[in-house]
């Protein structure tokens, strides 16, 4: 069977500079993430970069901080990896795309040393 655009698809969360501050000190697990914005750009950029150069699809996802919160709050979910993860790929699917088999969700943010 020959592979899908959809198999290639990567969800990737995006911080806005504004925002990312507020988003870490609320994170569950924000000792593993950068606290400072610039190291995470980078980290991310080098993600998305690594991604790219395998061929994959991006889908990069805004978190805003109200909307995020709430959709947390509605979840019963606390803000980890996995729940900034599990939000990205519902935001990825449910935008229209066709990400609906969705390959891979990456979070720059926790892996910012990897190289994806």
């Amino acid at each position: 069977m020959k592979p899908t655009v959809e198999a290639y698809t990567v969800a990737l969360p995006w911080y806005e500079r504004e925002d990312y501050q507020r988003l870490w000190e609320l994170a569950h697990d924000h000792d593993e993430m950068p606290g400072d914005y610039e190291v995470w750009h980078a980290a991310a950029l080098h993600v998305i970069n690594a991604w790219l150069a395998r061929g994959r699809a991006l889908q990069i996802v805004t978190i805003k901080p109200e909307e995020f919160l709430s959709w947390l709050e509605e979840e019963g979910l606390q803000n980890t990896a996995a729940a900034r993860l599990k939000y990205v790929e519902g935001k990825a699917v449910g935008a229209g795309s066709e990400t609906g088999g969705l390959g891979v969700a990456a979070d720059p943010c926790v892996r910012f040393n990897s190289d994806a």
